[in-house]
């Protein structure tokens, strides 16, 4: 069985990973708005793995949750099960949590965002280099001689 003290710690665990979290994402759109490529990349790996470590905080809390008789509920739910004291102790550990993950999602977006446009504007450079390479060829796929540029009358030698 569980006690409210694990519950308490898991809860803080998931606060520190949260902060953790939103560093490697704040890392992440610097190096996107820096067009570091290789540093945007390990942060992807950081975040892959940061995931699974979500994964088991998670699990570990809805364990405890349930073997707390607190299953399925809401952190406000678990607030008005209960008693003052808890809920002295409780309260400040979830306006924590909610403002960790408010603060992660919100670098998170603005990360994504900076990779789409990115990404937008890469695409746009390569549709244009394919038009621009199609142009060089014909229907039946031979390359096309350059056209000569129009001459103009006082181009001409006497």
């Amino acid at each position: 069985m569980h006690s409210l003290d694990e519950f308490k710690a898991v809860v803080g665990d998931l606060i520190s990973f949260l902060e953790e979290f939103n560093q490697i994402e704040r890392e992440k759109l610097d190096a996107v708005q820096r067009n570091l490529v290789t540093f945007v990349e390990e942060a992807m790996k950081k975040e892959q793995a940061g995931i699974l470590k979500l994964r088991g905080l998670d699990k570990k809390r809805e364990s405890i949750q349930k073997d707390l008789g607190w299953e399925g509920m809401s952190f406000q739910q678990i607030l008005s099960q209960v008693n003052d004291v808890e809920r002295e102790e409780l309260k400040p550990l979830f306006d924590r949590l909610t403002d960790s993950l408010r603060q992660f999602n919100d670098s998170r977006d603005s990360a994504q965002k900076a990779l789409e446009i990115n990404l937008h504007h890469i695409n746009a450079l390569l549709a244009k280099k394919t038009a621009e390479e199609n142009k060089a060829y014909n229907s039946k796929g031979n390359a096309q001689k350059p056209k000569k540029a129009a001459r103009h009358f006082t181009d001409t030698k006497i």
